[in-house]
């Protein structure tokens, strides 16, 4: 079900309270500001969401927070009032400017941000926030391979075994399993969806092989060398 659009929450029972925000100093500074989604595991069914705010240039972040639900105004209003209030930098204040990428949902805020001082700007791309998101994802990446179990030199061998099915997941991603008690089921995907199958193996082994020829034939035709282990 779709979740109901909230109309905007202001004034002293709100996160976003004018007359506090009002009594901050004001800094010569720019901001970006904008939510963007998280990359989705198969297993997760939600899209989770994002929110920054950053320093325009020098890319100090001010606020960061995720949402597991599309958002909204309120949430856009929130993550600005921590940001100003509460940063995760530096002292409380307020900026010259803010900017945002073009999103309906925002500009219902935008006349508040104005009775503040704030100016705003919409623009297509947002460079010092994209830094920040990727680096984000980064962080989350590392913190993740940390607690990964380590492969023996052994196991570690099946990139050269298999060099291009190593290359494929490292943009796509593969399933091998049971298909309801008839053997093992070999299926590589992409981001559009299915590129091969195979229904026929028995074995892991085979399944391996199997995806090992699939994609290999499928580079071949898109004219993608594969990288050949030295």
């Amino acid at each position: 079900m779709p979740r109901e659009r909230k109309k905007l929450a202001v004034g002293k029972s709100a996160a976003f309270d004018k007359s506090r925000l009002k009594r901050l100093r004001q800094e010569d500074e720019t901001w970006e500001a904008d939510f963007r989604a998280l990359p989705q595991p198969l297993s997760q069914n939600e899209t989770f969401y994002l929110g920054l705010v950053v320093v325009q240039g020098e890319g100090s972040v001010l606020a960061e927070e995720q949402v597991e639900h599309t958002p909204g105004v309120n949430d856009l209003a929130t993550l600005l009032a921590s940001a100003m209030r509460r940063p995760l930098s530096g002292r409380g204040r307020r900026p010259e400017c803010i900017r945002f990428r073009k999103n309906p949902r925002w500009q219902e805020l935008f006349p508040y941000l104005q009775e503040v001082g704030v100016e705003v700007t919409v623009d297509s791309d947002l460079a010092t926030l994209r830094t920040a998101y990727h680096d984000h994802l980064r962080r989350a990446h590392e913190a993740r391979r940390a607690r990964m179990v380590k492969p023996t030199a052994e196991q570690a061998a099946v990139e050269k075994l298999f060099p291009a099915l190593a290359q494929w997941v490292r943009d796509g991603h593969i399933e091998v399993g049971d298909q309801e008690g008839f053997g093992f089921v070999a299926r590589a995907l992409d981001y559009g969806g299915l590129v091969f199958e195979d229904d026929r193996p028995d074995t892991l082994a085979e399944a391996l092989a199997a995806l090992e020829r699939g994609v290999r034939a499928w580079f071949e035709e898109q004219g993608i060398a594969v990288d050949e282990p030295g």
